[in-house]
């Protein structure tokens, strides 16, 4: 499959500053809101073995303080969409009661969720029950040892219960997400697919991306979705209207059942046209791409100055909203809502 590119990309970091100047305040959507950066698996892509340090209690703002910021943002900034992500966000306690209080806001459509699955069992009719919609579940492989050593620990049985319990608890359309490996794509791959296509469910392969500690091993385990998709062997058809996520959405012939595939490609084919995300961290600080360096400390703003002043830095800020040359971080993935 021909992957659309949106424009050349040099190598050099840091944030692109050549661009053409956008409109003063980006057409947004959807806010990746990380509650935490803990997880209870240790993906080698989003995090170092040992983990991250455990931030004090008092730097995680209250959900109380969450939802204040997000009421914000939808009025500033259009935003009408949460996703929760991680780290693995239902290691937090009482993550239902910011759904509830996120849900509650008349500006918010939809709350959603990403996660590696593993908690969803006991508790997928309780974050429905709050208000969330539906959930992406990480899944990198069904052999139970690749899955082991992919997690560095993760239960595959527990992942696939807890797939089954948001699939029951109504918390649809599920949508899986798998990060391409090279040595293990032709095995995974195919796989996935199976799965995908009997139980209905639509499925994002995801090109790797050099993060933290592990950047060296990411870049000897990337393959592109262009090669990927050229070994399937099957038809691919793009589909003619495209969501404002950044990845291309297809359908795909697998073995007679037609499965919704989205294919995300940040390193030679990125979709930053179409994207209307921001992202802020459990301690408020605002990110206008996962590759950023630069933050927004939106609570900090808010406590120091006034309403247009507050509008004034925020926009300012929000203007600049543009392309990465880079698609590397020094942060690990759980750290940046990955």
């Amino acid at each position: 499959m021909s992957m659309p590119s949106v424009r050349s990309y040099s190598r050099p970091s840091g944030y692109l500053k050549e661009a053409p100047q956008p409109p003063l305040m980006p057409r947004l959507k959807l806010l990746r809101l990380s509650v935490t950066d803990l997880c209870n698996f240790r993906c080698r892509y989003c995090m170092p073995l040992e983990g991250v340090s455990k931030p004090l209690h008092c730097c995680l703002l209250s959900f109380e303080c969450l939802t204040s910021l997000v009421a914000f943002l939808s009025i500033q900034a259009g935003i009408n969409t949460i996703r929760l992500t991680g780290g693995e966000p239902l290691v937090r306690p009482g993550v239902e009661h910011l759904i509830a209080e996120l849900s509650s806001l008349p500006t918010i459509q939809e709350v959603s969720l990403t996660t590696n699955g593993s908690l969803l069992f006991k508790r997928a009719w309780n974050l429905a029950a709050a208000g969330l919609s539906s959930v992406n579940v990480s899944l990198d492989s069904l052999d139970k040892e690749r899955f082991k050593e992919v997690t560095r620990g993760g239960n595959l049985d527990r992942t696939l219960a807890g797939i089954k319990a948001a699939q029951a608890a109504g918390l649809t359309p599920i949508k899986l997400n798998s990060v391409l490996h090279r040595s293990t794509w032709h095995q995974e791959v195919p796989r996935l697919l199976d799965f995908a296509a009997d139980a209905g469910f639509e499925i994002r392969f995801i090109e790797l991306i050099r993060t933290g500690t592990e950047r060296a091993w990411c870049e000897s385990e990337f393959v592109s979705v262009d090669e990927v998709c050229g070994g399937l062997g099957t038809e691919i058809v793009p589909v003619k209207e495209q969501n404002q996520a950044p990845e291309q959405r297809t359908l795909l012939n697998w073995h007679g059942t037609i499965v919704n595939v989205g294919w995300i490609t940040p390193r030679f084919h990125p979709l930053c046209d179409n994207c209307e995300c921001l992202r802020m961290d459990a301690q408020g600080q605002l990110r206008r791409c996962l590759m950023d360096p630069k933050t927004f400390d939106l609570p900090r703003i808010l406590a120091t100055m006034n309403g247009q002043a507050v509008r004034q830095e925020f926009q300012s800020y929000i203007a600049d909203k543009f392309s990465p040359q880079a698609t590397d971080s020094l942060f690990a993935m759980s750290q940046i809502g990955g």
